[in-house]
C-alpha cells in the first residue's frame, strides 16, 4: 500500500509536471507564432514532399514571379527574384531556402529599395565616368566648331544671291547647329550639380510642366496628385527632369490609339524622412526588355535622331538631389516612370 501510494503521488506530480510543460509549451507556441507574424519577411515552411506546413502569408501574395515558380512550388530558384503586382508595380525579393530534417524551411525578404538604390549608385558611377570623358571631348570639339559656324554663317550670306548653292550652306549650318546643342548637352550632363531646394506644390508643378513641354491637345492628361503632395528640390533642375519625360513619352505615343498621361503620387517613409513617390504612367509603345537596362546611358536613344542624353542627365539631377528614378515597361502597354523625392513638408 505504501508503495502504492508512492506511485500515485509521483503519477500525480509527474501529471502535474507535464500539464505544466505542455501550458509553457503552448505559450511558447503562440510567442513563436506572433513573433513570425510580426516578422517583415514571409516565411513558409515545407514538409519533404514540399506540402505547406506553416507559413506566416497564408494568402499568399498578390501577383506573380517573373523569373520562375512561386518559393513554395517546386524548382524555384534561390537569389533575387523579381515580382509584379497587379497594379504593374515591379518588386524584388531576396530568396533563401534552408534545409531541415523533413523538408526546407523558404524565406522571402522584400530588397526592393536596397536593389533600386544600387543599380542607380552603378548607374552614377559608369555615368560618372563617361561624364569626364564625354567633357574633355566636348571641349576639343567646341573650338573648331565655333569657327565652322562662323564661317558657315559667312557663307550663307555670301551666297544668298544664289539659291541652289545657298539652300547647301543652309544645311551645313543646320547640322552645326545640332552639333552645337549636342556639345552644349553634353556639357550640362558631365558638369558638377548644385541644387538649390525650395518648396515645389507637385499638382501646380506637373501642370506647369505641361505647357512647358507643348504637349498637343489630343493626349489625354490625369493629374491625381494630391494637393499636399511637396518636394524639396531645385525647381529649374526638376521643371528640365519634367519636361523631358513628358516629351519622351509624347514620342512614345506619336500614331498610337487613345494616347494618354497619368499622373499619381504617395507619401512615403524612407531612412525615417518624409518622401513623395510619383508616377508618371504613358500609354505608348513601351521599351524593349533589352534597351531597358542601357535606358540611362548617355548617348542611347530608343528614338531616332535624339541625343540620348535626356534621361543620363535626369538620372544625375535626381542622384544631387538624394532622389530615386527608375522606369517600369512593357512593349505595346506603356512605360512607368518613378521618381522619389524628399517631402517639403
Amino acid at each position: 500500500m505504501k508503495a502504492f501510494e508512492a506511485f500515485t503521488a509521483a503519477s500525480e506530480q509527474l501529471q502535474q509536471r507535464y500539464e505544466a510543460l505542455q501550458a509553457q509549451l503552448g505559450r511558447l507556441q503562440n510567442e513563436l507564432e506572433t513573433v513570425i507574424q510580426a516578422v517583415p519577411f514571409a516565411l513558409w515552411v515545407l514538409d519533404e514532399h514540399g506540402r505547406p506546413r506553416f507559413t506566416n502569408r497564408p494568402q499568399g501574395l498578390d501577383g506573380a514571379f517573373l523569373d520562375g515558380p512561386a518559393p513554395w512550388e517546386a524548382g524555384s530558384p534561390s537569389g533575387l527574384r523579381h515580382f509584379r503586382s497587379p497594379d504593374g508595380r515591379d518588386r524584388y525579393y531576396e530568396l533563401e531556402q534552408r534545409p531541415t530534417q523533413e523538408g526546407r524551411i523558404v524565406i522571402l525578404r522584400d530588397v526592393t529599395e536596397a536593389h533600386l538604390r544600387a543599380q542607380q549608385a552603378n548607374r552614377e558611377e559608369r555615368l560618372q565616368a563617361m561624364g569626364l570623358m564625354a567633357a574633355e571631348l566636348a571641349h576639343e570639339i567646341r573650338n573648331p566648331l565655333g569657327s565652322l559656324s562662323l564661317f558657315a554663317g559667312m557663307l550663307v550670306e555670301d551666297l544668298a544671291p544664289q539659291p541652289a548653292q545657298l539652300e547647301l550652306a543652309q544645311r551645313i549650318q543646320e547640322g552645326v547647329q545640332r552639333l552645337n546643342v549636342l556639345v552644349s548637352n553634353t556639357l550640362t550632363f558631365s558638369r558638377d550639380l548644385a541644387p538649390k531646394p525650395e518648396a515645389l506644390a507637385l499638382h501646380a508643378f506637373w501642370e506647369d510642366a505641361r505647357q512647358a513641354a507643348n504637349l498637343p491637345e489630343g493626349i489625354g492628361w490625369i493629374n491625381r496628385v494630391p494637393d499636399q503632395a511637396t518636394w524639396m528640390a531645385d525647381p529649374g533642375l526638376l521643371r528640365q527632369v519634367a519636361v523631358n519625360l513628358l516629351q519622351n513619352a509624347q514620342r512614345a505615343m506619336e500614331d498610337g490609339p487613345a494616347p494618354s498621361l497619368t499622373l499619381e503620387a504617395r507619401a512615403e517613409r524612407v531612412d525615417g524622412k518624409p518622401h513623395w513617390h510619383l508616377v508618371l504612367s504613358d500609354t505608348g509603345r513601351g521599351i524593349p526588355a533589352e534597351a531597358l537596362s542601357r535606358i540611362f546611358d548617355p548617348f542611347f536613344s530608343t528614338f531616332g535622331g535624339g541625343t540620348g542624353l535626356g534621361l543620363a542627365v535626369s538620372h544625375r539631377i535626381l542622384q544631387a538631389h538624394g532622389g530615386l528614378i527608375h522606369l517600369e515597361s512593357q512593349e505595346n502597354v506603356g512605360t512607368k516612370v518613378h521618381l522619389r523625392l524628399p517631402s517639403a513638408g
